[in-house]
């Protein structure tokens, strides 16, 4: 049987580092994909490092290339990525400059890249009788801009606007493929928007990875668009 994979890219101290021991503790081999990652302390923590910008199409391709040749292909992906760039003037959204409004759409474009590579991986031999996950750290933006407190936002709502639809698409599109599933996943607060404390987000790396641990080894497909409260429970209105 194939080893089990997981590419975590964006992995950082919150969601990537609770993610990759949940993973790890069920068997799988995990590549931390980061900017700038610490390769000695990743080795330690017996992960596999691997440099990756997600803002960078060909970067993210590379890293998938790196994975597979040191890995195998992986049959779990979370790209949890992202970039969150706020305007100079806060109610004045075209303040925030051309560059910084496109780093933050590549990075939401470049989800397509990485589905990309990972549906390539997911259609190898290594993975025919394998569950295959990929999964979009989301958040309420596409669907609640207009209860938000300002336009200051606008670089990562755009940016989390493409990777929504584009997850809706593909979930449709791949729906047919054996034991594959693809979910934008969002924590949310009691009514279905925002965290009802922002701070909280930044802490939640443990719910994440009970989710994502989760969706990740379930046998049965759910909706693509996947929300979850504080508590790790799925959303229900």
């Amino acid at each position: 049987m194939a080893p089990l994979v997981a590419l975590i890219i964006g992995a950082g101290k919150n969601i990537g580092d609770h993610t990759a021991a949940a993973l790890k503790g069920k068997g799988y081999k995990i590549a931390l994909g980061s900017r700038n990652p610490d390769f000695e302390q990743v080795e330690k923590d017996g992960y596999f490092p691997v440099a990756v910008d997600a803002a960078n199409t060909e970067s993210v391709k590379a890293a998938f290339a790196t994975v597979n040749k040191e890995l195998g292909p992986p049959n779990a992906v979370v790209f949890n990525a992202a970039a969150r760039i706020l305007p100079p003037v806060p109610e004045d959204p075209l303040t925030l400059s051309f560059e910084d409004f496109k780093q933050q759409t590549d990075v939401g474009v470049n989800v397509y890249a990485a589905a990309q590579e990972a549906v390539k991986g997911f259609r190898s031999d290594n993975h025919k009788d394998t569950l295959k996950t990929f999964i979009v750290t989301g958040n309420p933006l596409p669907w609640v801009h207009a209860d938000l407190p300002g336009p200051q936002l606008v670089g990562i709502t755009v940016e989390k606007d493409i990777q929504w639809r584009l997850m809706e698409i593909l979930s449709g599109a791949y729906s047919k493929e054996a034991r594959c599933v693809i979910y934008f996943v969002s924590l949310v607060g009691k009514a279905g928007g925002v965290v009802d404390s922002i701070p909280d987000f930044f802490t939640s790396g443990p719910q994440h990875s009970q989710v994502y641990s989760d969706l990740i080894t379930r046998e049965d497909r759910l909706d693509f668009e996947y929300r979850f409260t504080l508590d790790g429970k799925k959303f229900t209105k």
